[in-house]
């Protein structure tokens, strides 16, 4: 993906994100970074949630707390490893960048791939 403004060149692969995997749980910063701002929201919010709802639990019932946490964010995190490239490169497409090799074998891959008719 090129920025056609300032000429910057992003690379986005097709298919599953290890980076997404086993690092949106951290706040959202990588998803934010990948321009992606409601889903580090939702992250961000999530996080924020089951840290303020932490202490103020029974003991008797944390292991529950823990283990829903545990399950919603395996959940998420696995979901936008799938679907994480294709939405970063769609969140790129909306901010004005373009495909810098339009006609080049990878981009007619991921275009096809990401289900992008452009």
């Amino acid at each position: 993906m090129k920025n056609p403004v300032t000429g910057e060149i992003k690379k986005i692969k097709v298919g599953w994100s290890w980076t997404l995997l086993f690092s949106s749980i951290f706040f959202g910063i990588p998803l934010f970074l990948r321009k992606l701002h409601v889903w580090g929201a939702v992250f961000f919010s999530l996080q924020l949630a089951f840290r303020s709802i932490e202490g103020s639990i029974p003991k008797t019932e944390s292991s529950s707390i823990f283990t829903l946490y545990v399950i919603i964010f395996l959940v998420l995190s696995i979901w936008m490893a799938l679907k994480g490239n294709k939405m970063t490169a769609k969140a790129y497409l909306e901010q004005g960048w373009t495909f810098d090799e339009p006609d080049s074998e990878e981009v007619i891959y991921a275009k096809k791939k990401w289900g992008f008719n452009i």
